[in-house]
Parts: C-alpha cells; structure tokens; sequence
C-alpha cells in the first residue's frame, strides 16, 4: 500500500540510483545538492523517534502475539515497514522487495537497484548477505520462531545481477530450546547464485517491548 512515507522513500532510492548510474555535471548536482538540503531542512522538524517507541513498532509488525498478522499460504507480505533491506518506507532497501508465504517457506522476488553495485554488472555481496538475513527475519512469522542472527554464513556461487529480478527462499531446517537454524538460496536464470545458513538466537519479543 502506497504511504507519503513509502512514496518519499521510493523516490530517494530512486535519486540514489540516478546517482551512480548516470554522469552529471557539475551545475546538475549542485542544483540537486540544494533541493535535496531544502528537503532535508523539513524532515528535520519531524519527532524524535525513542528507541523503546522504535522497539513497539518492530515488534508489533513482526511478532504475531503483539499484533502482526501471520501470512496465510499463498499470502504476499513485508518484515517490517522500516527495514533497510526490504520495508517500503526504508529509503535504503532494494528497489523492489515482494515477499509470500509458500507452505512453511517464504519465497521472495528482490531487484537491486544501481546505487548497490559491487563489481561491474554485480550486486555487492553485502547486500545479498543482508537481504538473506532479512529474508529469514521475515520468515520467523511463518516457522513461529523468533531472534536475532548469531552467525551468517553465506557462499556466493555467481552473479548477483541489479536491475533484475532474483528469487530467494528460506525456511526452518532446526528449532532448538535457545537456539534456530534458517536456510536460504538466490536463484538467478534458474540457477542458484548464492546460499545462506544462519543461527538464530532466541528472544521473546513481548519482553523486550515491554523493557523488560
């Protein structure tokens, strides 16, 4: 759903890419240069946001118990709304993020927009390490699990390509009393480009956003 928030957000990403994809002169930039400061003048008389309202809103959009809706199979859905890697009202996440239950996995079309090149015609690594461990923090809605990364193993296979679209998938492989384990792959043309594991360590949310 379209938002002022997601529709600025959208639009600062796209200037990112505009950025590094396109040469401009010097008179262009300048001239964006004091557009972009005008603008960065009104979001400044914008709320503080605490870190204990920030920790409300992340919970209540990704633990079922403090409000976010469990997707129904087949349903398409967000992590979180904020997400730099995926949420619509991150100016910083991928051009296009679209995530859907599948059973007990979530399957994913992400498309990397030009200002996340690494090597020439390729994605930064970084990145696609960052968008499968969003991916599996968006998953922990679907499998019932919930916490934060312990370690992040991923193996690059090919090319992470920007400015086209490339399938990911994750799902539960083991769910210990402290501890969960995800994995994860990027298909690309039909062929995996990169995998990922990542161990979870378990945090009851509803504690947390209660500051205890």
């Amino acid at each position: 759903m379209s938002t002022p928030m997601s529709d600025l957000a959208r639009a600062l990403h796209h200037s990112a890419d505009l950025l590094i994809a396109r040469g401009h002169g010097a008179e262009a930039l300048n001239e964006a240069l004091r557009h972009v400061q005008a603008a960065n003048l009104l979001l400044e008389h914008g709320d503080v946001l605490t870190p204990e309202h920030r920790v409300l809103v992340f919970a209540s959009e990704m633990v079922a118990t403090l409000g976010a809706t469990v997707p129904a199979d087949g349903e398409h859905f967000t992590a979180f709304n904020r997400s730099p890697f995926s949420g619509p009202e991150n100016a910083l996440s991928p051009t296009s993020v679209t995530y859907q239950r599948v059973a007990n996995e979530v399957h994913a079309e992400v498309t990397i927009g030009a200002a996340y090149e690494g090597a020439t015609g390729r994605s930064h690594g970084g990145l696609t390490a960052a968008i499968f461990d969003d991916l599996m923090g968006a998953a922990q809605r679907v499998v019932g699990c919930h916490g934060y990364t312990r370690t992040l193993e991923v193996t690059y296979l090919g090319r992470v390509p920007f400015d086209e679209a490339v399938s990911f998938v994750a799902r539960l492989e083991s769910d210990d009393e402290r501890t969960f384990t995800m994995s994860s792959e990027a298909i690309f043309d039909g062929e995996p480009v990169a995998t990922a594991t990542a161990v979870f360590t378990k945090v009851d949310f509803e504690r947390l956003a209660e500051g205890s």
